[in-house]
Formats: structure tokens, sequence, C-alpha cells
């Protein structure tokens, strides 16, 4: 859920062992990526300033976000999603529970620009950042530069699942539903300014079978996926999703 699945990983270990090796990418394209960093940058500023929405701004933006599970970014996307906690500190991730699908793109860039490694994960604190590739350095750079927009989600209220518990009736595993309230704000990198927003809120289920901890986070993830791609396509029709939950 985190990152690329086995296979994605696999094949991207097999490419990059031919090379070219990341810090040679990075002398290549570190410039380019890193003037659209500076724009990433200038957008955290402007969202310190953006009050909590009040109802949804929809938006005629025509762009293609990504939200494919795993591997690496699609190559037609003009539009990222990142979270308000990942902007604080570019080269890591925020302390974010149930992250969305390829929420991770600006902070990967970041970071393999900067150290040629992954970007720090709280949620994982005694693991170091594992080492960057010159394959996934090229897919993510070029996603990178091609960005014309950015989806920050910004949270409002969360409640964490609680873990699962066997219900003595039915011998179920059961757990409190957890609940995630977010604007997703759309800014246009280039003017840095906001050109839309989305109310959107999600749960997860207060059963599922066989639950374990991942399972439970996983349904938050999905059904939020889910929310936001449906939010979008009320209040944002001319954006196309590439992955995503509907």
């Amino acid at each position: 859920m985190k990152g690329p699945g086995l296979l994605g990983v696999l094949l991207g270990a097999l490419v990059s062992s031919c090379g070219p090796y990341i810090d040679e990418v990075v002398k290549e394209r570190g410039a380019k990526v890193e003037a659209k960093l500076v724009q990433v940058r200038a957008l955290g500023e402007e969202l310190n300033r953006t009050p909590l929405l009040t109802q949804d701004e929809p938006t005629k933006v025509q762009v293609t976000l990504g939200m494919a599970a795993g591997g690496y970014p699609s190559a037609k996307i003009t539009a990222a999603l990142t979270y308000a906690e990942d902007l604080r500190d570019l080269d890591e991730l925020g302390l974010v529970y149930a992250r969305v699908n390829e929420s991770s793109l600006v902070n990967q860039c970041a970071a393999n620009v900067h150290t040629e490694r992954e970007p720090w994960d709280p949620l994982f604190p005694s693991s170091p950042p594992a080492s960057g590739t010159g394959y996934s350095a090229t897919r993510r750079f070029d996603a990178c530069e091609r960005l014309t927009h950015l989806f920050v989600l910004r949270t409002r209220a969360f409640a964490r699942p609680s873990p699962g518990r066997t219900n003595p009736a039915t011998q179920g595993q059961e757990f409190d539903a957890g609940f995630i309230d977010v604007d997703v704000l759309i800014f246009d990198l280039a003017e840095k300014r906001r050109v839309g927003g989305l109310r959107v809120q999600a749960e997860s289920d207060v059963k599922l079978d066989g639950a374990t901890e991942f399972k439970v986070e996983f349904d938050l993830q999905y059904n939020l996926e889910k929310a936001i791609v449906a939010s979008l396509k009320k209040n944002a029709p001319n954006v196309t999703v590439v992955g995503g939950h509907s």
C-alpha cells in the first residue's frame, strides 16, 4: 500500500542494474526538478494562508491526476496528490495514516535529488531510507517535471479505527469505525494560487471478515480514495484520474 508491489520492485531493480545510476540522473536532471520543487514550496506558504473550506469550490481545470496503486507514476499524469504534512520537509514524508495511493511523488523526487535515497517515512522511524535507483528516479523526474497542479489533502478531523476485536455473539471481527474529514485543495503551480477545492469525508466499515490491522487501515484508505474520485467527478469533471477507486 505504501510503495511499489513486489513485481514492480524486482523489475525496477533489474532495469536499474543496467544503469544509469541515480547520481548520473540527478546530475543531468536535478536542476529542472529543483525548479519544480521551488514552486511546491511556494504553495506551502500559500497553504498556510488558506482558510478551511466551507463548501466545495468546483473547478474547470483540465489535468490528469495520478492515483494508481504501486509501481511508478503514469507517463500521462500532469497533477499529483500530496498531504499538507508532506510540505513541511520535502525530503521526508509526513506522518499520515491510511495514505492514499500515489501521494508521495513530490517527496520522492525531492529525496532522490537531495539525498539519492527514498524519503524518510515516520511510520517506520527505525528504518533508514533505502537507496534510490537511476530507473526509479528517471520515472519520477519525468512525472515531476510535467506537473502543472498539486492536489493537497489537508486533514480537518481524524479518528483512527480501533484494533479488531471478537464479537462474542457472532465470533466475527469488529472494531470502531475510523473517520477522516479533509479539504482537497487544488493549486496551480506556475501561478501559485488555489483554483478549486473539495470537502471530502470517509469512514471505514465496522465489520470486516478476518480483520487485521493492515486490512482496517486499507479499508479507510480505500473509502477515502472512492470519496475523492466521486467528488472530482462532480466538482472537477475535466480532471482525468489514473487509478483510484470508483
